[in-house]
């Protein structure tokens, strides 16, 4: 037996937790279940990375072969949810799916803030990035209006090209010091990489305004101003704390530190980490995309004639898994202009998901604009709701330029 192993499988409403221990012949028993096996094929033995393994994962039933999207690491693996359940209900005939696998992250030494190890530390050696500079990288909007030297032209350019990038899914807060109830975050987490080495936040609010959450809930993104590049190296940066009482030195620590991935990560493989800290944990899900281009989505609501809140998300696909991302969620009279910056893949779809929620409707209205990934070029669309007129405008730009 080479490790255990605890996963969690959805059928339908209902949830299957497994608990099993992978073998050395690349199977997974599980001890809770004899009628299901689970088989992973190619998985690379000599690495304990999740990214670098093959993800191809088979659920085999009395009925059905399913593939799951995700390796099994060949130490411990944490579902995304509850631990362990005493689970007796047959699913012989239901559709099995998989939840992501959470992969526990480490988090690197001598990196904290709280304590100012990371300032006496010499990270530029390490990844040519100063963690003592606090500036915030800059979104070049000229980008958006300014005439690109391509060559022949735009529509056939050879002159720019895509790049590796990374893109953030999620940001959930997934243990909190206090189980049920209600908890004041703040705090931030930012990517550096080797455009600038530079603050790119993804997650931002000040200590005076914190963001209302629980446990299990997801944070609402502030970023990233530009896209996230993966040349070489990219860190990400996060000091987020749960607030107290009047003084900040009470406060209690949820996640503090640095944690590092380079550009021979699995590429196009959505997964899923879950950093520890002293009071808590965050998950984040994320995937490093290849041949990526920036789309910069620009809404604006207008003539809004009642209330309703408005969620606006993009899906892209990645290896035939649709991955979402949200944008806005809010109330629409509140929403203003909001702009958002997603690496899409070149030569793939981004559809733009739009959901109108009202108080006394017996459903969502959902709208979606869907729109072909390229490496330049600009889209503008008018959405009619009814109750109020999208304006959309989606800018594609090559991330190095």
């Amino acid at each position: 037996m080479v490790g255990g192993v605890s996963m969690q499988l959805t059928c339908d409403s209902e949830t299957i937790f497994l608990d099993g221990l992978l073998t050395d012949n690349n199977y997974l028993v599980f001890g809770n279940r004899t009628d299901l096996m689970l088989t992973s094929y190619l998985i690379d033995r000599s690495d304990y990375e999740p990214w670098h393994m093959q993800h191809y994962i088979g659920v085999r039933s009395k009925t059905k072969q399913v593939k799951l999207d995700w390796a099994t690491k060949k130490m411990d693996v944490v579902g995304a949810g509850k631990e362990s359940q005493d689970v007796s209900q047959n699913v012989h005939d239901k559709n099995l799916a998989v939840a992501d696998v959470i992969y526990p992250e480490s988090i690197l030494d001598g990196s904290s803030h709280r304590d100012g190890a990371i300032y006496k530390e010499n990270w530029k050696s390490c990844y040519d990035m100063d963690m003592a500079d606090r500036n915030e990288t800059v979104s070049d909007l000229k980008k958006l209006t300014e005439t690109f030297d391509c060559y022949p032209d735009q529509e056939n350019c050879i002159t720019h090209a895509p790049s590796g990038m990374m893109q953030i899914f999620s940001l959930r807060l997934a243990k909190a010091p206090i189980n049920s109830g209600l908890v004041l975050l703040y705090g931030y987490m930012a990517a550096r990489d080797d455009m600038d080495g530079l603050l790119n936040y993804v997650f931002d609010r000040s200590r005076d305004d914190p963001i209302i959450m629980q446990q299990g809930s997801l944070m609402e993104m502030t970023g990233p101003k530009r896209g996230i590049v993966l040349l070489s190296d990219v860190v990400f940066e996060f000091d987020m704390r749960i607030k107290t009482g009047e003084n900040e030195e009470d406060d209690m620590q949820l996640i503090d530190g640095l944690i590092h991935y380079e550009d021979h990560i699995k590429y196009n493989t959505p997964f899923t980490i879950r950093i520890s800290g002293n009071h808590g944990a965050v998950d984040m899900s994320f995937a490093a995309v290849e041949c990526g281009v920036e789309a910069v989505i620009e809404v604006v609501l207008s003539e809004v004639q009642s209330d309703f809140d408005l969620s606006l998300s993009s899906v892209v696909c990645l290896e035939d898994l649709p991955k979402e991302v949200q944008l806005f969620y809010g109330a629409a009279r509140e929403m203003g202009i909001k702009r958002s910056v997603v690496a899409v893949p070149l030569d793939t779809t981004m559809h733009l998901k739009f959901k109108i929620c009202q108080e006394g409707s017996d459903s969502d209205a959902v709208h979606y604009c869907s729109l072909d990934a390229r490496l330049h070029g600009c889209t503008n669309r008018q959405i009619p709701l009814g109750m109020a007129c999208i304006s959309l405008k989606v800018t594609w730009r090559p991330p190095l330029f």
